[in-house]
């Protein structure tokens, strides 16, 4: 599940149409960690989140500029670093207490006025394995609803209550999961967008049957289903 923070967008004109401009001052690394509760999220008991991914997705508005063409450096007392950006264009930052402290700044070679979108993405951690329990690969659901209520504040009012999962698969080739359930195995069949969409079942939560992933899923995150 996704949430839109309007905190960090930006316009203005588009240079050029294909190459990226110079490298620019962006948005301070204190506004971009807090903005996105990035600091509330890791300042949590780890047990209370060993099963989350707090990510940032960025999307530049722009289709000739691919995410993975955007660069992030954070500029600091000691030296340069640059954020990582996979090919889909999320982001995994835990926040680094020296650089808030001394109120580092991230810069970007996206041309100045250009717009770029950032979602706060609720993921979840992907099984290392094929096989797992039903209580393992739902864990998320319960941890992200009893983390957001501890640390959301008065921003829980706006959010969901997660009651799912869902799956994303690299590319849809009729991916399965099957919950071998003691009246019988139920299987999923991914979507044409290669997801599957899994809520949580009181009942199998309480049995724990064993889960059969036919394929690694590429992401996985709550929802709201």
């Amino acid at each position: 599940m996704k949430k839109s923070l309007l905190l960090l967008s930006f316009l203005a004109t588009l240079v050029s149409s294909s190459a990226l401009a110079e490298e620019r001052e962006w948005v301070s690394y204190k506004k971009f960690i807090e903005s996105f509760y990035l600091d509330k999220f890791y300042s949590a008991q780890p047990q209370s989140r060993d099963h989350l991914r707090l990510l940032v997705k960025l999307q530049p508005e722009n289709k000739a500029i691919k995410a993975s063409d955007v660069v992030l450096t954070v500029a600091h007392g000691g030296g340069r670093d640059r954020l990582a950006i996979d090919p889909e264009g999320f982001l995994e930052v835990e926040p680094n207490a020296a650089w808030l402290r001394e109120e580092a700044m991230i810069y970007t070679n996206l041309p100045k006025g250009e717009k770029v979108h950032l979602d706060a993405w609720f993921a979840s951690r992907t099984p290392d394995k094929l096989d797992l329990s039903y209580a393992d690969l739902m864990a998320s659901v319960p941890q992200w609803n009893a983390l957001l209520k501890e640390k959301a504040g008065m921003l829980r009012f706006m959010l969901p209550t997660f009651n799912g999962i869902d799956i994303h698969f690299a590319k849809p080739a009729g991916q399965t999961l099957q919950v071998m359930a003691k009246g019988g195995a139920r299987t999923y069949t991914a979507d044409a967008r290669g997801e599957i969409k899994l809520k949580l079942d009181d009942a199998l939560m309480q049995g724990n049957p064993e889960v059969l992933l036919s394929e690694k899923p590429s992401m996985m995150e709550v929802d709201e289903i």
